[in-house]
């Protein structure tokens, strides 16, 4: 929370400065719903953030929307976050060595703890980026003055910078992305390339995936790309990697939740378990079980005591059965009632307290843009636009539109893939249900798109090379580059803010 002491006359600080809270270091419930789970992790040995959740006050501000309410393995209904789980775990191994190095506790000293691993795990990672994409631009820009403008633009100019303060997934995922590329670069342009680069190109592409899911398309196009390379080194060592890492991703999962799923796919109802005509569904909702309801089926085994829960949502219930420790979802349709298996783990009321993704609870950005046709148009060059906010990208837009006539073995691949995976990624968002057309919640920037920030800057090299003789394309590359540092940096206290145009 740099901002507490930066602007000590803020009103949203008043909390802070009159120590009425603990700053914490975290930002908001994005991050802080990681935070829990690693200190559950280390402290309570356990995935339920339970004991971390109701956090107030003088311990800070723990409290999360993004969290999901399921039963665990004993049937007992808990809080969980919402995040994959595997990035936890590894954060929460890192925070056991601190802590039992140092003895630094997160709930007594949460800014520093929170800080150290933060630089650990995103600044020490952007560092990386930088490194690696400096190193390839001085290959192709040697010392030019163009070469240095292309290091602001990297180091000042792109949301990574921006977000490099706070816990997320997108810079390790923009780092992994970076690194598979760096191998294809290797295989593309040797012909005797040792096997090992093939396992490395599977490993940091799974490895892409698990921060951010819809990387598969991009592990689906470069192993097309490693295929066409060397088919064989591609299946004998390419594949295994890949395996190996999916296999801890989803063995994270079942662990921590009980199902190979992650949270996010577990949004809607489950089958259909019985059938009940009007009149039996009305006596049911009432509170009395009906009489044609099979209490001994497999599928509702002995439900006796039992309780039926309003919902927001108009023709659906909750049912609690206490015998058995399982919930059900009870739905309304035109002829029929439905009992259905329970899988919509966001769909919760606990204490009074309801899930913040129930009807009426959401506000602002999560409310969901209705049209489709404003969606696009704000992901792109919009309010959120991933051009419009860093407008710098537009050469590198340009650079792989150009580079895609080309035959050079490693640049027409590179903006082959990225301008598929552009395509692939708006297309994914804009048909997303409207609950999902959010911009990535209160962010300042379309961060969804984050990960492909190395792939742009690669092709940025492309573009900077070609016009380093054009005294007007290098004034209008400056004048995109002072908005793109601006959008960067005007939420550098806490990227979790809408973007400034919105």
């Amino acid at each position: 929370m740099f901002h507490v002491y930066f602007d000590q006359h803020d009103k949203r600080d008043d909390k802070f400065i009159q120590g009425r809270e603990a700053a914490t270091g975290m930002h908001c419930a994005n991050d802080r719903s990681r935070w829990a789970s690693v200190a559950a992790l280390v402290h309570y040995h356990t995935f339920s953030i339970d004991d971390i959740d109701p956090r107030r006050g003088k311990e800070g501000n723990w409290g999360t929307i993004d969290k999901v309410y399921h039963a665990d393995r004993e049937g007992v209904e808990r809080f969980y976050s919402s995040k994959p789980p595997l990035y936890s775990i590894i954060l929460a191994a890192q925070y056991w060595l601190l802590h039992e190095s140092t003895g630094l506790n997160i709930f007594e000293s949460p800014r520093l703890t929170i800080k150290i691993l933060t630089f650990v795990n995103q600044v020490l990672l952007f560092a990386a980026i930088l490194l690696l994409l400096a190193r390839f631009a001085q290959e192709r820009l040697k010392n030019s003055p163009h070469f240095y403008l292309f290091l602001i633009a990297i180091g000042f100019g792109t949301f990574l910078s921006t977000f490099a303060v706070s816990l997320n997934n997108h810079v390790p995922a923009a780092l992994f992305t970076l690194l598979a590329i760096i191998q294809c670069h290797h295989v593309s342009k040797n012909n005797d390339t040792p096997w090992y680069r093939f396992s490395l190109i599977g490993l940091y592409t799974a490895m892409t995936v698990t921060f951010e899911l819809p990387a598969l398309a991009f592990l689906c196009l470069v192993g097309l790309w490693s295929l066409t390379i060397d088919f064989r080194r591609t299946v004998l060592y390419g594949v295994p990697p890949i395996l190996f890492v999916g296999a801890i991703y989803l063995g994270a999962t079942v662990i921590a939740h009980g199902s190979w799923r992650p949270p996010y796919a577990h949004r809607s109802d489950g089958t259909v378990l019985e059938v009940l005509d009007l009149q039996a569904g009305d006596t049911l909702v009432s509170g009395v079980l009906p009489d044609n309801l099979d209490l001994f089926s497999e599928t509702m085994p002995g439900m006796g005591d039992f309780r039926v829960e309003e919902h927001p949502q108009p023709g659906r219930w909750r049912i609690y059965d206490y015998r058995n420790n399982v919930r059900y979802a009870l739905v309304r349709n035109d002829t029929t009632y439905e009992i259905r298996a329970w899988d919509n783990w966001y769909d919760y009321e606990v204490n009074g307290r309801k899930s913040y993704w129930l009807p009426g609870q959401a506000s602002g950005v999560d409310l969901g843009e209705p049209s489709r046709l404003n969606y696009l148009l704000h992901i792109m060059i919009g309010h959120h636009g991933f051009w419009s906010l860093t407008p710098i990208w537009l050469f590198s837009l340009c650079a792989a539109i150009v580079l895609c006539l080309q035959t050079d073995k490693f640049w027409q691949p590179l903006a082959r893939l990225t301008l598929a995976l552009t395509l692939i990624l708006i297309a994914f968002y804009v048909f997303r249900p409207i609950q999902d057309r959010n911009y990535g919640g209160v962010a300042s920037g379309f961060r969804w798109m984050f990960w492909l920030i190395p792939l742009y800057s690669l092709l940025l090299i492309q573009a900077l090379h070609s016009a380093r003789r054009s005294v007007l394309i290098g004034t209008v590359f400056v004048l995109t580059l002072l908005v793109s540092i601006y959008s960067a940096h005007v939420a550098f206290l806490n990227p979790w803010q809408n973007p400034w145009p919105y």
